[in-house]
C-alpha cells in the first residue's frame, strides 16, 4: 500500500512544498524538504516515504505538511479519527448484532410470513444506495425543523453550539450520541440487508444438517438451545470474514456520511482534501491523501489478519491442522 502510494499519489516535495502556494512555515520547509529526500533521485524519495509512512506519524515529518489544514498531518489524524472510529465501530457494532439476530430469526421461521417480509425488507434495504439514503433523511428532518420548528434529531455537525455543552462531561457524550443518531441510523439500516440474508442462508442450511435436524431434535432440546448453543456456533468462521470483508464497505459509507452530515472525521476531511478549490477530483493535498489510504489500509488489514485468527478459534479444525 505504501509503495501504491508513492506511485499514484507521490510527488516531488521540492515543488509540493517549496510552491508559492502551499504556504509552509519557512522555519520547517527545509526540514520538511529534506525528509522526504527532496533534493535526491526518485529511489531515495521512495525511501524516505516508506520511512515516512511505517513510522505512523509518531516521528518527524509526522506524515508530511498538511497544506489544507496548515499543520501536520498526524496532528490532523489524531484530532479526527476517535470520529471516524466511533462512528464506524458504533455503525459495525449495531449492524452485526441486529443483522444476526434477525436473520436467526428468519431462519428460524422460514417459510412463514416472518420469513417472507424479513427477507423482502432486507433486499429492499440492500438496494437503497447510501448517499440517497441519507438524502432523503437529512430533508425530511430538515424541513420538520424549518417549517414546523420540530427538531426530533440534528442533521449535521457533531455537537450543539452551546458553550455550556463542552465543559459537561457526560452531557458532552449524550449530545454526541444525540448528533450522531441519525448518521448511525442510516448506515446501519443501508448496511442491514446484507447481514440478515448471509446470516439467514447459513443458518438455514445449519439446521438442515443431520447433527441438528435429527439428533438435537431427537434429545428433546429447545428451539433457543437449537439456534443459539449449536446452529449459530457452527457459523461463527463465517461471521468473522464477513466482518472483516464488511469494513472496506463501512469505510465508504463513513466518508459519505461524514461529509453529508458535517462530521469532522477523517472521510470528510478527505473528501474536502481531494475536491478543494475545484469541481474534479484533484490530489490537491497529497500527504493527507497519502496518510488516509494508509490509515484506512492498514484497519483493513488488521480487522482481516483478526478474522483469520478468529477462524481457528471458533473452528477448531484448523487449530487440528495447523499442529500436523
Amino acid at each position: 500500500m505504501a509503495t501504491l502510494n508513492f506511485v499514484l499519489i507521490g510527488v516531488d516535495p521540492v515543488a509540493q512544498y517549496g510552491s508559492p502556494w502551499a504556504a509552509v512555515d519557512p522555519a520547517i520547509l527545509e526540514p520538511l524538504i529534506k525528509a522526504y529526500g527532496g533534493y535526491g533521485s526518485m529511489f531515495i524519495r521512495y525511501i524516505f516515504h516508506l520511512r515516512n509512512m511505517f513510522t505512523y506519524g509518531f516521528v518527524f515529518p509526522y506524515f508530511g505538511w498538511s497544506t489544507y489544514d496548515h499543520n501536520f498531518v498526524a496532528f490532523g489524524l489524531a484530532q479526527r479519527l476517535p470520529i471516524t472510529l466511533c462512528l464506524m465501530g458504533t455503525v459495525l457494532a449495531i449492524t452485526v448484532t441486529l443483522g444476526i439476530l434477525i436473520g436467526m430469526l428468519a431462519a428460524s421461521k422460514r417459510g412463514t410470513r416472518t420469513d417472507r417480509v424479513v427477507t423482502s425488507l432486507s433486499l429492499l434495504m440492500w438496494a437503497v444506495p447510501i448517499m440517497i439514503a441519507e438524502f432523503l433523511v437529512i430533508i425530511l428532518f430538515s424541513y420538520l425543523f424549518i417549517v414546523h420548528g420540530i427538531k426530533i434529531f440534528p442533521v449535521t455537525g457533531l455537537t450543539s453550539a452551546s458553550p455550556y455543552l463542552h465543559n459537561a462531561g457526560f452531557a458532552l457524550y449524550l449530545d454526541i450520541a444525540w448528533h450522531l443518531c441519525l448518521p448511525v441510523a442510516c448506515l446501519v439500516v443501508v448496511g442491514l440487508g446484507p447481514w440478515v440474508l448471509y446470516t439467514k442462508n447459513m443458518m438455514t442450511d445449519a439446521l438442515t444438517q443431520d447433527y441438528i435436524f435429527y439428533t438435537a431434535r431427537a434429545k428433546g432440546l429447545s428451539q433457543k438451545i437449537i439456534l443459539f448453543k449449536h446452529a449459530f456456533k457452527s457459523i461463527l468462521p463465517q461471521i468473522s470474514t464477513m466482518v472483516a470483508t464488511a469494513t472496506p464497505a463501512i469505510i465508504a459509507g463513513s466518508m459519505i456520511t461524514e461529509a453529508l452530515f458535517g462530521l469532522d472525521g477523517i472521510g470528510n476531511w478527505y473528501i474536502k482534501v481531494v475536491y478543494a478549490d475545484t469541481q474534479i477530483i484533484r490530489f490537491t493535498d497529497p500527504a493527507v491523501t497519502q496518510a488516509v489510504f494508509f490509515i484506512y489500509a492498514h484497519i483493513v488489514i488488521a480487522l482481516n489478519f483478526i478474522a483469520d485468527l478468529l477462524y481457528g478459534v471458533f473452528d477448531p479444525r484448523i487449530r487440528v491442522g495447523t499442529r500436523r
